[in-house]
Protein backbone atom coordinates (compact mmCIF):
# COMPACT_ATOMS: atom_id res chain seq x y z
CA UNK A 1 0.00 0.00 0.00
CA UNK A 2 2.88 2.49 0.96
CA UNK A 3 4.66 1.64 -2.43
CA UNK A 4 1.27 2.47 -4.63
CA UNK A 5 0.82 5.70 -2.71
CA UNK A 6 5.13 6.61 -3.57
CA UNK A 7 4.17 6.13 -6.69
CA UNK A 8 1.30 8.01 -6.99
CA UNK A 9 2.87 11.17 -5.13
CA UNK A 10 5.21 10.63 -7.82
CA UNK A 11 2.89 10.85 -10.37
CA UNK A 12 1.37 14.07 -9.24
CA UNK A 13 4.70 15.91 -8.39
CA UNK A 14 5.48 15.22 -11.74
CA UNK A 15 2.22 16.43 -13.40
CA UNK A 16 2.85 19.58 -10.70
CA UNK A 17 -1.03 20.20 -10.87
CA UNK A 18 -1.72 19.77 -7.19
CA UNK A 19 1.12 21.91 -6.18
CA UNK A 20 0.31 24.89 -8.05
CA UNK A 21 -0.24 26.32 -4.93
CA UNK A 22 2.82 25.92 -3.62
CA UNK A 23 4.33 27.91 -6.26
CA UNK A 24 6.41 31.31 -5.71
CA UNK A 25 3.45 33.86 -5.96
CA UNK A 26 3.77 36.85 -8.49
CA UNK A 27 5.29 39.30 -6.27
CA UNK A 28 8.80 41.22 -5.50
CA UNK A 29 10.98 38.46 -3.18
CA UNK A 30 10.81 39.50 0.89
CA UNK A 31 14.45 39.82 2.06
CA UNK A 32 14.98 36.94 5.23
CA UNK A 33 17.91 39.23 6.72
CA UNK A 34 17.95 37.46 10.16
CA UNK A 35 20.35 39.64 11.67
CA UNK A 36 17.75 42.67 11.17
CA UNK A 37 14.66 40.47 12.32
CA UNK A 38 15.99 39.01 15.51
CA UNK A 39 17.57 41.44 17.74
CA UNK A 40 18.77 45.29 17.59
CA UNK A 41 21.49 45.70 15.28
CA UNK A 42 24.58 45.68 17.10
CA UNK A 43 26.24 49.11 14.89
CA UNK A 44 29.45 49.70 17.50
CA UNK A 45 32.58 49.24 15.86
CA UNK A 46 35.06 50.73 13.82
CA UNK A 47 33.64 52.18 9.93
CA UNK A 48 35.54 53.72 7.67
CA UNK A 49 33.95 56.23 4.70
CA UNK A 50 36.30 55.13 1.29
CA UNK A 51 35.25 58.40 -0.29
CA UNK A 52 35.53 61.13 2.39
CA UNK A 53 39.26 62.28 4.12
CA UNK A 54 40.15 63.82 7.05
CA UNK A 55 43.74 65.34 7.45
CA UNK A 56 44.88 63.28 4.34
CA UNK A 57 43.47 59.63 5.02
CA UNK A 58 40.21 58.20 4.57
CA UNK A 59 37.41 59.31 7.02
CA UNK A 60 37.59 56.48 10.38
CA UNK A 61 34.56 56.59 12.67
CA UNK A 62 34.46 55.05 15.84
CA UNK A 63 30.65 54.00 16.61
CA UNK A 64 29.72 54.17 20.23
CA UNK A 65 27.03 53.68 22.82
CA UNK A 66 26.50 56.71 25.08
CA UNK A 67 24.19 56.28 27.28
CA UNK A 68 20.88 55.64 24.97
CA UNK A 69 22.27 56.86 22.08
CA UNK A 70 24.91 55.89 19.77
CA UNK A 71 27.48 58.35 18.67
CA UNK A 72 30.13 58.61 16.21
CA UNK A 73 33.44 60.18 16.59
CA UNK A 74 36.08 60.83 14.18
CA UNK A 75 39.26 58.43 15.05
CA UNK A 76 42.44 60.61 13.32
CA UNK A 77 46.11 61.35 15.29
CA UNK A 78 45.93 63.53 17.76
CA UNK A 79 47.00 66.21 15.64
CA UNK A 80 44.35 66.53 13.55
CA UNK A 81 41.64 69.39 14.24
CA UNK A 82 39.16 66.52 13.84
CA UNK A 83 40.03 64.42 16.11
CA UNK A 84 36.81 63.16 18.42
CA UNK A 85 34.51 65.42 16.46
CA UNK A 86 31.25 63.99 16.47
CA UNK A 87 29.89 63.11 12.89
CA UNK A 88 26.40 62.16 13.80
CA UNK A 89 24.76 60.83 16.72
CA UNK A 90 20.77 59.17 17.54
CA UNK A 91 18.83 56.30 19.62
CA UNK A 92 19.63 52.71 17.47
CA UNK A 93 17.13 50.99 15.52
CA UNK A 94 15.00 48.46 17.15
CA UNK A 95 14.50 44.66 15.32
CA UNK A 96 13.47 44.86 12.20
CA UNK A 97 14.29 48.73 11.59
CA UNK A 98 16.59 49.59 8.90
CA UNK A 99 16.74 53.24 9.07
CA UNK A 100 16.99 55.48 12.11
CA UNK A 101 16.56 59.51 12.51
CA UNK A 102 20.14 60.86 13.64
CA UNK A 103 21.29 64.78 13.78
CA UNK A 104 24.21 65.09 11.67
CA UNK A 105 26.98 67.33 12.46
CA UNK A 106 27.29 70.13 9.54
CA UNK A 107 30.74 72.25 8.36
CA UNK A 108 29.99 74.77 10.47
CA UNK A 109 29.05 72.38 13.38
CA UNK A 110 25.85 72.66 14.12
CA UNK A 111 23.66 69.48 14.04
CA UNK A 112 21.13 68.92 11.11
CA UNK A 113 18.03 66.40 11.18
CA UNK A 114 18.90 63.19 8.88
CA UNK A 115 18.34 59.91 8.49
CA UNK A 116 21.01 56.74 8.80
CA UNK A 117 20.22 53.79 6.64
CA UNK A 118 21.53 50.65 7.09
CA UNK A 119 23.23 49.17 3.66
CA UNK A 120 23.69 46.17 5.12
CA UNK A 121 24.76 44.46 8.36
CA UNK A 122 28.03 46.00 7.86
CA UNK A 123 27.33 49.25 5.81
CA UNK A 124 25.85 52.70 7.23
CA UNK A 125 24.31 55.31 4.77
CA UNK A 126 23.61 58.86 6.66
CA UNK A 127 22.29 61.75 4.96
CA UNK A 128 20.35 64.69 5.42
CA UNK A 129 17.90 63.85 2.42
CA UNK A 130 19.81 66.97 0.12
CA UNK A 131 23.12 66.14 -1.32
CA UNK A 132 25.04 62.99 -1.31
CA UNK A 133 25.21 60.88 1.80
CA UNK A 134 27.76 59.82 3.83
CA UNK A 135 28.62 55.87 3.51
CA UNK A 136 30.40 54.03 6.47
CA UNK A 137 31.79 50.23 6.24
CA UNK A 138 32.75 48.22 8.98
CA UNK A 139 36.35 47.22 9.10
CA UNK A 140 36.87 45.91 12.43
CA UNK A 141 36.95 41.79 12.95
CA UNK A 142 33.17 41.60 13.10
CA UNK A 143 32.79 42.13 9.20
CA UNK A 144 36.10 40.86 7.97
CA UNK A 145 35.79 40.55 4.38
CA UNK A 146 37.19 37.11 3.39
CA UNK A 147 35.99 34.13 4.16
CA UNK A 148 32.11 34.98 4.74
CA UNK A 149 30.08 31.88 6.23
CA UNK A 150 28.50 29.68 3.91
CA UNK A 151 24.50 28.59 3.97
CA UNK A 152 23.28 26.00 2.41
CA UNK A 153 20.36 24.98 1.19
CA UNK A 154 18.96 21.33 0.04
CA UNK A 155 15.69 21.21 -1.47
CA UNK A 156 13.64 17.93 -0.51
CA UNK A 157 11.26 15.66 -3.31
CA UNK A 158 10.77 17.78 -6.42
CA UNK A 159 11.57 21.09 -4.45
CA UNK A 160 12.35 22.25 -8.49
CA UNK A 161 8.39 21.93 -8.90
CA UNK A 162 6.85 22.92 -5.41
CA UNK A 163 10.18 25.47 -4.75
CA UNK A 164 9.55 24.90 -0.95
CA UNK A 165 13.13 25.46 -0.41
CA UNK A 166 13.78 27.13 -3.46
CA UNK A 167 11.59 30.35 -1.93
CA UNK A 168 13.74 30.21 1.41
CA UNK A 169 17.20 30.22 -0.36
CA UNK A 170 16.07 33.00 -3.01
CA UNK A 171 14.57 35.33 -0.05
CA UNK A 172 17.42 34.72 2.47
CA UNK A 173 19.38 37.89 1.93
CA UNK A 174 22.86 36.49 2.10
CA UNK A 175 24.44 40.02 0.52
CA UNK A 176 22.79 41.94 3.60
CA UNK A 177 24.11 39.03 6.09
CA UNK A 178 28.04 39.02 4.64
CA UNK A 179 27.65 34.98 3.76
CA UNK A 180 27.42 33.39 0.96
CA UNK A 181 24.86 30.30 0.55
CA UNK A 182 24.61 27.76 -2.41
CA UNK A 183 21.56 25.06 -3.14
CA UNK A 184 21.66 21.99 -3.86
CA UNK A 185 18.52 19.45 -4.51
CA UNK A 186 18.57 16.29 -1.90
CA UNK A 187 19.54 13.60 -4.70
CA UNK A 188 22.33 15.67 -6.23
CA UNK A 189 25.77 13.87 -5.93
CA UNK A 190 26.96 13.52 -3.12
CA UNK A 191 30.78 14.22 -3.88
CA UNK A 192 29.91 16.66 -5.90
CA UNK A 193 28.38 18.55 -3.25
CA UNK A 194 31.14 17.96 -0.16
CA UNK A 195 33.26 19.55 -2.70
CA UNK A 196 31.63 22.44 -4.02
CA UNK A 197 30.61 23.16 -0.06
CA UNK A 198 34.46 22.49 1.18
CA UNK A 199 35.54 24.81 -1.98
CA UNK A 200 33.24 28.23 -0.96
CA UNK A 201 33.53 27.33 3.07
CA UNK A 202 37.46 27.82 2.52
CA UNK A 203 37.89 27.44 6.07
CA UNK A 204 34.64 29.62 6.99
CA UNK A 205 31.93 28.08 9.00
CA UNK A 206 29.30 26.49 7.24
CA UNK A 207 25.18 26.35 7.62
CA UNK A 208 23.05 23.41 6.52
CA UNK A 209 19.69 23.50 5.75
CA UNK A 210 17.57 20.85 4.81
CA UNK A 211 13.95 19.89 4.38
CA UNK A 212 11.99 16.83 4.18
CA UNK A 213 14.39 14.55 1.89
CA UNK A 214 16.60 17.22 2.24
CA UNK A 215 16.66 17.53 5.83
CA UNK A 216 17.94 13.62 5.84
CA UNK A 217 20.96 15.11 3.34
CA UNK A 218 21.97 17.56 5.45
CA UNK A 219 22.09 15.35 8.05
CA UNK A 220 24.67 12.94 6.20
CA UNK A 221 26.37 16.54 5.44
CA UNK A 222 26.96 17.38 8.75
CA UNK A 223 28.05 14.20 10.03
CA UNK A 224 30.49 14.13 7.16
CA UNK A 225 31.72 17.71 7.36
CA UNK A 226 32.20 17.71 11.25
CA UNK A 227 33.09 20.85 12.95
CA UNK A 228 32.85 23.26 10.43
CA UNK A 229 29.02 23.30 10.57
CA UNK A 230 28.42 25.58 12.69
CA UNK A 231 25.09 25.11 12.40
CA UNK A 232 22.54 22.33 11.54
CA UNK A 233 18.64 23.13 10.65
CA UNK A 234 16.59 20.21 9.67
CA UNK A 235 12.85 21.25 8.94
CA UNK A 236 10.76 18.34 9.18
CA UNK A 237 13.32 16.18 7.57
CA UNK A 238 11.88 12.51 6.61
CA UNK A 239 13.52 9.36 5.15
CA UNK A 240 12.24 5.51 5.20
CA UNK A 241 15.46 4.21 7.15
CA UNK A 242 15.02 6.96 9.96
CA UNK A 243 10.86 6.86 10.22
CA UNK A 244 9.88 6.95 13.71
CA UNK A 245 13.50 7.45 15.21
CA UNK A 246 15.97 9.41 17.26
CA UNK A 247 18.93 9.81 15.87
CA UNK A 248 22.70 10.42 17.19
CA UNK A 249 23.88 13.87 17.30
CA UNK A 250 26.42 14.54 14.13
CA UNK A 251 29.39 14.19 14.82
CA UNK A 252 31.45 17.65 15.78
CA UNK A 253 28.30 20.13 14.46
CA UNK A 254 28.53 22.81 16.83
CA UNK A 255 24.54 23.61 17.15
CA UNK A 256 21.63 21.63 15.77
CA UNK A 257 17.72 22.96 15.69
CA UNK A 258 15.24 19.99 14.58
CA UNK A 259 12.39 21.66 13.35
CA UNK A 260 9.24 18.99 13.50
CA UNK A 261 5.80 19.13 12.08
CA UNK A 262 3.20 18.09 15.04
CA UNK A 263 0.34 17.60 12.82
CA UNK A 264 -1.14 13.90 11.89
CA UNK A 265 -0.05 14.02 8.18
CA UNK A 266 -3.51 15.47 6.01
CA UNK A 267 -4.16 13.41 2.11
CA UNK A 268 -3.04 16.56 0.39
CA UNK A 269 0.14 16.03 -1.98
CA UNK A 270 2.01 18.15 0.36
CA UNK A 271 0.63 16.13 3.86
CA UNK A 272 1.17 12.75 1.96
CA UNK A 273 4.93 13.73 1.39
CA UNK A 274 5.92 13.52 5.17
CA UNK A 275 4.42 10.73 5.54
CA UNK A 276 5.00 8.55 3.21
CA UNK A 277 8.86 9.91 3.04
CA UNK A 278 9.17 8.32 6.90
CA UNK A 279 8.84 11.53 9.21
CA UNK A 280 11.87 11.13 11.80
CA UNK A 281 10.50 11.23 15.57
CA UNK A 282 11.51 13.39 18.46
CA UNK A 283 15.27 14.01 18.06
CA UNK A 284 16.95 15.03 21.89
CA UNK A 285 19.84 14.96 20.94
CA UNK A 286 19.48 18.06 19.16
CA UNK A 287 20.02 21.23 20.75
CA UNK A 288 16.35 22.32 20.42
CA UNK A 289 13.87 20.18 18.63
CA UNK A 290 11.14 22.46 17.91
CA UNK A 291 7.17 21.24 17.10
CA UNK A 292 5.99 23.24 13.94
CA UNK A 293 3.35 24.88 14.53
CA UNK A 294 4.00 25.76 18.03
CA UNK A 295 0.39 26.19 19.10
CA UNK A 296 -1.27 22.72 17.99
CA UNK A 297 -4.66 24.83 17.75
CA UNK A 298 -2.78 26.47 14.51
CA UNK A 299 -2.24 22.31 13.04
CA UNK A 300 -2.77 22.38 9.41
CA UNK A 301 -2.47 18.18 8.68
CA UNK A 302 -2.78 18.91 4.78
CA UNK A 303 -0.07 21.94 4.26
CA UNK A 304 2.16 22.02 7.71
CA UNK A 305 4.99 19.79 5.75
CA UNK A 306 5.17 22.41 3.24
CA UNK A 307 5.34 25.13 5.35
CA UNK A 308 9.58 25.61 5.12
CA UNK A 309 9.04 29.07 5.34
CA UNK A 310 7.19 29.64 8.57
CA UNK A 311 9.35 26.78 9.87
CA UNK A 312 12.42 28.85 8.92
CA UNK A 313 11.34 31.84 10.62
CA UNK A 314 10.62 30.32 13.80
CA UNK A 315 12.49 32.52 16.37
CA UNK A 316 15.27 30.07 17.59
CA UNK A 317 16.17 29.63 13.93
CA UNK A 318 16.82 33.07 13.07
CA UNK A 319 18.35 33.83 16.32
CA UNK A 320 21.06 31.28 15.62
CA UNK A 321 21.46 32.23 11.66
CA UNK A 322 22.00 35.84 13.16
CA UNK A 323 24.74 34.62 15.26
CA UNK A 324 27.34 33.51 12.47
CA UNK A 325 29.82 35.02 11.71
Amino acid sequence: MQRALSLALLALAASGSYLDAQRCPERAVQHIRPSLRHAPPDLEGTYRAPFEFVCGAPATIRVRRVGAELVATVEADADCPQAGRTRWSGLPPVPGQAEFPVRIARPDGRMADGTARLSDRCGIEVGTGTGRASAYYRTDAACAPEPRPVVVFVGGFADGLNRNVVRVFCAYDAAWEHTRKLYFAYDADRGRMMRAIRDSADGAPVVLVGHSYGGDTAYELADSLGAHVHLLVTLDPVSPRREGQTVPRPREVRRWINVRVGSRPGLSSCGLAGAIGGAWGPQPAADADLRFPPDPAKDDPDDDHCKTEEMFLLQPVQAALAEIR
